[in-house]
């Protein structure tokens, strides 16, 4: 069973796309990534999912994640595969996955976090109630992101090199992220080389410290530019560690595709 959504509701801090349970499963290649979040898990048999030059068994309970405009590609490894899936966007999607310190793509293979009642719910709420089916959807999908948190949480508490040195250097970025950071600060931190950090927090962030740094500037940025209309773009990006302006907008514009200015005017009109 398949069913996508003709009208969504842009405005929604996440909206749904198309959701399918009981999928018969094609092969899937996607050379430019699906342009919203996608989600797919198996319900039975077994597939191999492949993205960013890893390769990931998807047997029963086992799913994936990937991000906007990630590439990947998908196929079957049994004689039947099926699948349940759905894809969403939103207004604060970035943000949200953000926060959740997911970047790419996270792969569950903990079969125990069972989604079928999950993904169940989901499809019984957009047949069930025409009038408020975007928002119902939208508080199941926020649920589900909590779910993932809860994997993440569970699944990092396990791993030491977290504890030691990529939650610490996580905390500290958080709160200097207005300061001037070089490798030999992240080193002076965690007591550790640059590169076997930098291992460390991709694999475990999917991110370097550096891009981690970045969006916390970027995020701090976004709040200073909605709660604060005196501040000009200048100073707010000197207020959270971007000294050249134009480095600012560079980097703002590649994470938000719009300039501090225009992100500014959707909250302030002037």
């Amino acid at each position: 069973m398949r069913y996508s959504c003709s009208l969504k509701d842009r405005s929604l801090p996440l909206f749904i796309d198309s959701i399918g349970i009981d999928w018969d499963q094609e092969d899937v290649n996607r050379e430019t990534g699906y342009h919203y979040a996608h989600w797919l898990h198996t319900q039975q048999g077994e597939g191999v999912v492949e993205v960013n030059g890893n390769k990931y068994t998807l047997s029963q309970g086992q799913g994936i994640l990937f991000l906007p405009g990630v590439p990947h590609r998908y196929y079957k490894t049994s004689q039947t595969w099926k699948t349940a899936y759905f894809t969403f966007g939103g207004a604060l999607l970035k943000d949200i996955l953000t926060l959740l310190k997911i970047k790419d793509y996270i792969y569950m293979d903990d079969a125990t976090f069972s989604f079928d009642p999950f993904i169940n719910a989901l499809f019984m709420s957009m047949e069930f109630d025409k009038t408020y089916e975007a928002e119902i959807a939208s508080g199941h999908i926020y649920n589900f992101l909590m779910r993932l948190k809860i994997f993440l949480n569970n699944h990092q508490q396990d791993d030491p090199a977290y504890h030691n040195v990529v939650k610490p250097l996580a905390a500290y970025l958080e709160t200097h992220y207005m300061d001037e950071i070089t490798n030999q600060t992240i080193i002076d931190q965690v007591h550790y080389s640059i590169q076997y950090t930098t291992r460390l927090f991709k694999r475990l962030y999917n991110m370097s410290p550096y891009q981690y740094l970045q969006e916390v500037r970027i995020r701090k940025a976004k709040e200073l530019l909605v709660t604060d209309s005196s501040l000009s773009v200048s100073e707010i990006g000197e207020r959270v560690g971007f000294h050249d302006t134009s480095y600012f907008i560079t980097q703002f514009k590649k994470s938000e595709k719009l300039t501090p200015k225009a992100f500014r005017k959707l909250y302030f009109k002037s």
